[in-house]
């Protein structure tokens, strides 16, 4: 960045030498976190250098580097698809004309072709709202910002040029606030290869930190693509220890011991090897869904040390990167196998006994400790209706039973109503369905009767189904409508339970568990535990995780 340094105070588009620049330093693993893409793509972006000098404006190739086409020393820059797009009171970019001027999507082009950026810049600098377009690999000169075809037109038959339109993957950078054209990039090809890059700039040594539509601040450069012509998709093109440093103060407290963030920090960089969004071109989104992201602004001095101490290192099993670094904030007491809750088994992630967990709670706020030891009630009534919506045959519920794993964690719900239909949920769906907080827990029942036969004044038989009576001669027979018990009051008819116990109350069904997550992989807050209690980092990782190795 040094070679610009002296030119970049300047408050226009400078003309320094044209070379290619690297957003990373060479050979650095470089992620690709999707900001907003699908539904929450973007018409405008919104850039700010907070070292305030400028970008460069390019490409990145198939390796993930950074080619420089144009550069500014505008510090606050907005991207915006090549479609009318008209300033606001507030100074953003909508489709509906506020009367504070456009920055259209028809222009003039002069005539000419230039080999490089800097050349059609001085051929631009004299054209009143004249600016480079960098259009399928050739520079032009442009002026002009029309949102009607005619009206450039005219200008172009004043000014000796053509119409100047571009392809649905265009875009134009404006000063933030302004309908200043700076630069115009146009492809003309769908896919990563067609996407438009800026590189946020810094001084020597330094590393530039940009603020993205006023929200999050991160490391790194951005990449644009309109992916099948429609609106922006914003990918932030990150160093992998940067985006560790993003992760670690917001998947863990920042204030929690060094060697529990030491562990947080190997999961997360482990876990980064993993592409979740390839269909929207990009590794990992900045949601809980991949892993929380949030940029610089909660990283602090432990944090980013934990990182630092940890560069580079991942979790190998068998030889091979672990590909499903997974944790949670608690499980209650155990661990579970990845096979019980997602299916597909995992070496890796083994269910285990924790016997370091409950050391944490003392530690726990008010406010967590909700979180980690808690109670779900539904009415039987309120079961009948979910699952009736769901799409599940369901009569009034009867019972509800559980499948234990080995280390005792629920891995089935059975939930049976009073005709003997049964329905059960098994692994991940089990914690959805019910909005539990974890797979840790057991089932109570209190309250009236809801239909079934009582026998014997025993907790209800949810249907005959499967019942039988032996006889004197040591017949056996099935129970059915009639039928006849004995009990200590003599004896009577099986009659359904609602109508001989007349018990009061609806009745309810109680989860009552501990934890809070999925139970596979690191416990959050048992290497919290592990840490507090003397454990280093490495003895965190592989006592969560079977058989890894740390390298």
């Amino acid at each position: 960045m040094k070679k610009k340094l002296s030119i970049l105070l300047t408050l226009a588009l400078t003309l320094a030498p044209l070379l290619p620049l690297r957003a990373q330093a060479a050979g650095e693993t470089v992620k690709r976190v999707g900001l907003s893409y699908k539904t929450s793509a973007v018409a405008a972006a919104d850039l700010r250098n907070k070292s305030g000098l400028g970008y460069d404006l390019g490409y990145y190739d198939s390796q993930r580097q950074f080619v420089t086409l144009a550069w500014t020393a505008e510090s606050d820059v907005s991207v915006l698809i090549t479609q009318n797009q008209y300033l606001t009171s507030s100074g953003g970019y909508s489709y509906t004309d506020a009367g504070r001027g456009a920055v259209g999507c028809y222009h003039v082009q002069l005539p000419g072709q230039y080999a490089d950026f800097a050349s059609a810049q001085a051929a631009a600098q004299p054209v009143e709202n004249g600016f480079v377009a960098w259009i399928a690999g050739t520079y032009y000169v442009r002026a002009g910002s029309y949102h009607r075809r005619a009206a450039a037109e005219e200008a172009a038959a004043a000014m000796g040029g053509v119409l100047g339109e571009t392809s649905g993957y265009g875009y134009s950078v404006v000063p933030t606030g302004s309908t200043q054209i700076l630069f115009q990039f146009d492809s003309a090809q769908d896919g990563e290869s067609g996407a438009f890059g800026v590189l946020p700039l810094a001084g020597e040594g330094e590393k530039a930190v940009t603020t993205y539509n006023g929200s999050i601040s991160c490391y790194g450069g951005f990449r644009f693509e309109r992916i099948g012509g429609g609106q922006s998709t914003v990918v932030n093109m990150i160093g992998l220890e940067d985006y560790v440093k993003g992760v670690v103060p917001y998947e863990m407290s920042p204030s929690w011991p060094l060697e529990a963030l030491k562990a947080q920090a190997v999961c997360a960089r482990t876990y980064a090897g993993d592409v979740n969004h390839s269909d929207s071109h990009f590794d990992l989104c900045p949601t809980t869904h991949c892993q929380a992201y949030k940029g610089t602004s909660g990283a602090g001095a432990a944090s980013d040390q934990a990182v630092d101490e940890t560069a580079g290192q991942i979790l190998y099993y068998n030889g091979k990167r672990v590909t499903d670094a997974v944790y949670y904030s608690s499980n209650g007491g155990a661990s579970e196998d990845a096979k019980n809750v997602w299916g597909g088994e995992r070496g890796y992630l083994k269910g285990k006994l924790d016997p370091y967990e409950e050391y944490a709670v003392q530690f726990m706020t008010k406010s967590q400790l909700s979180y980690y030891r808690w109670t779900k009630t539904w009415t039987a009534a309120d079961l009948q209706a979910k699952l009736t919506g769901s799409g599940y045959t369901c009569a009034q519920i009867a019972a509800i039973t559980t499948k234990l794993s080995p280390t005792g964690n629920v891995i089935a719900v059975t939930v049976t109503d009073v005709n003997g239909t049964s329905n059960t949920f098994e692994r991940d769906k089990i914690r959805s369905y019910f909005n539990l907080n974890s797979i840790r827990f057991s089932v109570t029942s209190s309250g009236g009767q809801s239909g079934g036969y009582a026998i014997a004044g025993a907790a209800n038989a949810p249907s005959l189904g499967g019942l039988y009576a032996i006889g004197g001669d040591g017949s056996v027979a099935p129970l059915g409508e009639g039928s006849y018990v004995i009990t200590q009051s003599g004896v009577q008819s099986l009659a359904p339970a609602a109508d001989q116990t007349g018990a009061g109350g609806e009745l309810t069904f109680t989860f009552s568990g501990t934890g809070w997550g999925h139970n596979v992989g690191m416990s959050q807050w048992g290497a919290y535990a592990m840490a507090k209690q003397g454990y280093g980092y490495r003895d965190i990782l592989t006592f969560y995780y079977t058989d890894v190795t740390i390298q």
